[in-house]
């Protein structure tokens, strides 16, 4: 029986002025020469309320992902979460400098890297978008469940006029307009500009999934395993 292995990692990091701690989870197995990396924003939410080391033991039973690993970043505090995934947080560009050049370079020396994609819900959504789209040409996948995309997002995405290499999972609910952001008290209309986003942005390959939710973890947990097998299998 494969089971998965998680292990604790940091990095002092000179953009963010603090020790970012972040969990490599991947299979007991020793993986091949290349392995497929999917960073996991919100990464301590998806462990606990998303169960992705479960839904992982799940497919490597079944002979998916041997070759996977996850880094699950966790933003911080609910303060730090909004500065660093929405486009107008303070810390938005300091953000973007730690992962390109403080994390990426550090899995490069780690790891052989096949495919690198990353995996993000509501905010976590936004951010994984924006930040691909700073170097599209870094990623092969992007994974969004319900993001909350601001204006700028939707603007940045249609004002590219080419085709971004990637395979984009995008899924949302239709019950979602109606989310209103805990720190700001304003409509976020996620299934509107998740729309807009489908339609403005171009891809290698597109796959969009509207289903009958709100936004809450139980449904992500429940798309989880389709978001995952896209990033194993396409």
């Amino acid at each position: 029986m494969v089971r998965s292995f998680i292990s604790n990692h940091s990095i002092e990091s000179v953009f963010l002025k603090k020790t970012v701690t972040y969990r490599l989870l991947k299979s007991g197995e020793a993986p091949g020469d290349c392995v497929d990396l999917l960073i996991v924003h919100d990464g301590d939410d998806y462990l606990k309320l998303g169960m992705l080391k479960e839904q992982f033991e799940n497919d490597l039973q079944k002979g998916l992902g041997r070759n996977t690993c996850f880094i699950l970043l966790p933003p911080g505090t609910s303060i730090d979460r909004w500065h660093y995934y929405h486009s107008e947080g303070r810390d938005v560009q300091a953000f973007q400098q730690f992962i390109y050049e403080e994390l990426l370079p550090e899995l490069r020396e780690t790891f052989k890297i096949r495919k690198l994609g990353m995996l993000g819900d509501s905010l976590a959504g936004a951010v994984s978008l924006r930040l691909a789209l700073h170097d599209p040409n870094q990623w092969t996948h992007i994974l969004l469940q319900s993001a909350a995309f601001s204006e700028k997002d939707i603007k940045g995405g249609a004002n590219l006029h080419k085709i971004l290499p990637w395979t984009i999972y995008q899924s949302v609910g239709t019950g979602e307009d109606d989310f209103v952001s805990p720190i700001t008290n304003e409509y976020l209309y996620i299934l509107t500009r998740n729309r807009q986003l489908k339609t403005s942005i171009q891809t290698a390959q597109h796959i969009y999934v509207e289903s009958d939710h709100g936004h809450l973890w139980e449904c992500w947990r429940e798309d989880l395993s389709s978001a995952v097998n896209i990033f194993y299998t396409k």
